[in-house]
């Protein structure tokens, strides 16, 4: 269970996490659709040049492991008060700007607890199928 929070926790920074016009353009919803989730997933990968390889190269600290684990747990807590906000919204531009509050949030959070957004980004990225980080992270919880 708590394995599962955590990775949706990581998922969530993921979503929020991306930059300012991609939330934007997601906010606007489904006038663009399809595009601009082509456009979020093009500017991730824009972001991360060579990812696929850096992966196998780069290894995770324990040090960082941990302060993932502590981010993801206040990620999901943002991600939830924000969720039950957002269901209560039928106003497009006040969802958006609760949208830009959250991600403003969750990054805080996450650099507060002393690791970049990016290493984060790459941990929630690698926990997704990398079924050895998944039971390094498992003894942090």
């Amino acid at each position: 269970m708590n394995n599962l929070k955590t990775l949706a926790a990581a998922i969530c920074l993921t979503a929020f996490g991306a930059a300012a016009p991609s939330v934007m353009a997601q906010a606007t919803g489904a006038q663009q659709g399809q595009p601009a989730q082509q456009n979020q997933t093009q500017q991730g990968m824009a972001s991360q040049p060579g990812m696929a390889g850096q992966q196998a190269a780069t290894e995770i600290s324990d040090a960082d492991l941990e302060k993932f684990v502590e981010a993801s747990d206040k990620v999901f807590e943002i991600r939830d008060e924000f969720t039950e906000k957002l269901n209560g919204v039928d106003d497009p531009q006040q969802a958006q700007s609760l949208q830009m509050e959250a991600q403003e949030e969750m990054m805080e959070a996450v650099t507060d607890t002393g690791i970049e957004v990016p290493v984060y980004n790459e941990i929630a990225t690698r926990l997704q199928t990398d079924t050895d980080l998944q039971e390094r992270a498992q003894q942090f919880n």
